[in-house]
């Protein structure tokens, strides 16, 4: 008797022991992991470049020579080549770039024709000139570095940097011949992010 018991709690002993072991081995694949996975995926994003300018109140307002009385004339100074209230006789003509632009501007110039008359005489391109600078005083832009008018864009000033302005100055040369008349054209701009061409 003493032996069915001693047989009986060695079988007990081992049911236990393969329970044990059974109950490990179903936990450890099939219910109850306690392991940390870890994963990895890609992120991107692709941000666009962008700009917005704007022309300041007197390039606006137009590009005015005035009223010419003698000829011939060179460098007739458009008029707010020279405003001495503002940037210590500085120019007033500007084109700003936003302050949320994200990107350089170059800005190109073009004009459709030579200034022309209801008569239909014409003040050549050549005549027409500018220079653009980033900042402006009484020498700068400077008369010295003029470029004439063209009717294609061309580069003017390039790099001009996010909140900041580029600042124009215009001259006339009007010919001896040159009928009496009011003379007009239309000068366009353009922005382009900088590097990119007109």
């Amino acid at each position: 008797m003493e032996r069915f018991f001693q047989d009986t709690k060695n079988v007990l002993l081992l049911a236990i022991i393969l329970m044990c072991a059974f109950l490990l081995i179903i936990g450890e694949f099939m219910f109850i992991t306690g392991n940390a996975t870890s994963g990895s995926t890609p992120s991107n994003v692709s941000i666009s470049k962008y700009f917005a300018i704007s022309f300041g109140s007197s390039l606006f307002g137009g590009i005015q020579f005035g009223t010419v009385s003698f000829l011939p004339a060179t460098n007739i100074n458009a008029t707010h080549n020279n405003d001495s209230n503002t940037y210590s006789e500085g120019t007033t003509y500007t084109i700003d770039v936003s302050s949320d632009s994200n990107s350089e501007v170059d800005f190109c110039i073009r004009a459709d024709v030579g200034l022309t008359s209801l008569a239909a005489d014409v003040i050549g391109l050549g005549n027409e000139t500018y220079e653009a600078y980033n900042i402006t005083n009484s020498t700068h832009p400077d008369l010295a570095l003029e470029t004439s008018m063209t009717t294609s864009y061309v580069k003017a000033f390039t790099g001009i940097v996010v909140g900041n302005s580029s600042y124009w100055r215009f001259w006339l040369d009007i010919p001896a011949s040159q009928p009496s008349g009011t003379y007009n054209n239309t000068v366009s701009f353009e922005g382009v992010v900088t590097g990119n061409s007109c």
